[in-house]
């Protein structure tokens, strides 16, 4: 059935040098980014057991999704101190997609990361059989982002047909996509996929006309409007939204459980942190990262922030799963309580996690 789409594919290489280009970064290309002054490391030399030598500290490496909330949060609770106070130094590397997290992991360059909902079904679905990913807990439900179009081609959901919808292939952007082509009545081989490998190249795409549609939102929603481009619905508006998990390996949760432990403690600190001083937090984000202020205030008001893994959060995840199965995405079914491990929520937090 997918075979009837019309597929393309443009890479950030092909399209050059952008007038966007402070979007997020490659595909596959790390960025090393100090979060207030804790090292950085992207070496799958570094132990994960080894201590900082700074009055014994545990490093843990986190893979983090550029300008997104686990970004954020590691920024944060870095700079008050929130990590350190639970003997953790946090090594942060930044990465495009949570595509890119989950190989940061499986190639032994980070100890944990964060994954998107519909990256995370695949992900497990295309490996179930061999995979060492484990879910550790769901960290927030967003809604953030906004299908932007151009405004001279798309002034209705109809009006995608046969026009270039971006999509980053293996990510949250293919089940937005198809949720739209289906409340659009719009079908398969009037579908345009336009594949691209950062949403950088989809901010470039959409400039260049070759692509008329992107799901955006937070930095990459201002560039888009700033080139002209125009917000046509919303997620709540279409019945969408996104759990954001972290995830690890079960060899890195077999030896490093107390450390996973103090991890998730000055996580949830800092969650409860940010929650009751959002306005603080949003400057130590526009001090480090050079974005304005607002743009943070507006962006988390669009999270639903908690440390969990509740019945919801199964439900949601089937739904998406069964989705992808329906759609090709992978052959064979599984039990998503297969492949998590909320040993240190369980015991943290009990009452955060389904029974």
């Amino acid at each position: 059935m997918r075979k009837r789409q019309m597929l393309t594919w443009i890479t950030a290489v092909t399209l050059g040098m952008s007038l966007l280009s402070g979007c997020s970064k490659n595909s596959g290309q790390a960025e090393s980014t100090t979060t207030a002054g804790s090292a950085v490391s992207s070496s799958a030399e570094t132990k994960t057991s080894e201590t900082s030598g700074n009055n014994d500290l545990k490093v843990v490496r986190e893979a983090v999704m550029s300008n997104n909330l686990d970004q954020w949060l590691a920024i944060i609770g870095t700079e008050k101190g929130f990590f350190e106070d639970e003997g953790i130094k946090l090594e942060v590397t930044e990465f495009a997609a949570g595509i890119n997290t989950v190989d940061a992991i499986v190639t032994g360059q980070a100890d944990i990361g964060d994954l998107a909902d519909y990256a995370a079904v695949n992900r497990i679905g295309n490996t179930q059989d061999k995979t060492n990913l484990r879910i550790l807990f769901r960290l927030a439900q967003g809604t953030g982002s906004s299908l932007y179009v151009n405004p001279d081609k798309v002034k209705d959901l109809s009006d995608l047909a046969g026009q270039g919808f971006i999509t980053l292939p293996g990510t949250a952007w293919d089940y937005w996509n198809a949720v739209t082509y289906e409340k659009a009545g719009i079908p398969e081989d009037q579908q345009n996929i336009v594949r691209v490998d950062s949403s950088q190249a989809g901010l470039a795409v959409m400039t260049t006309g070759q692509g008329v549609a992107f799901w955006a939102g937070g930095v990459d929603a201002k560039k888009l409007e700033e080139a002209g481009m125009k917000p046509l619905v919303s997620m709540d508006e279409i019945g969408l939204y996104t759990d954001q998990y972290l995830i690890s390996s079960t060899e890195y949760l077999a030896e490093n459980p107390e450390t996973v432990e103090s991890f998730v403690k000055a996580l949830k600190t800092t969650q409860e942190w940010v929650e009751e001083n959002t306005d603080e937090g949003a400057q130590i984000l526009e001090d480090k990262l050079k974005v304005p202020k607002q743009q943070f205030l507006d962006k988390f008001e669009n999270y639903k922030m908690d440390l969990d893994f509740p019945e919801e959060a199964v439900e949601h995840f089937d739904g998406i799963k069964a989705w992808a199965i329906e759609n090709g995405k992978f052959a064979k079914d599984y039990d998503v309580n297969d492949f998590t491990d909320l040993t240190a929520i369980k015991k943290l937090y009990p009452d955060k996690v389904a029974e």
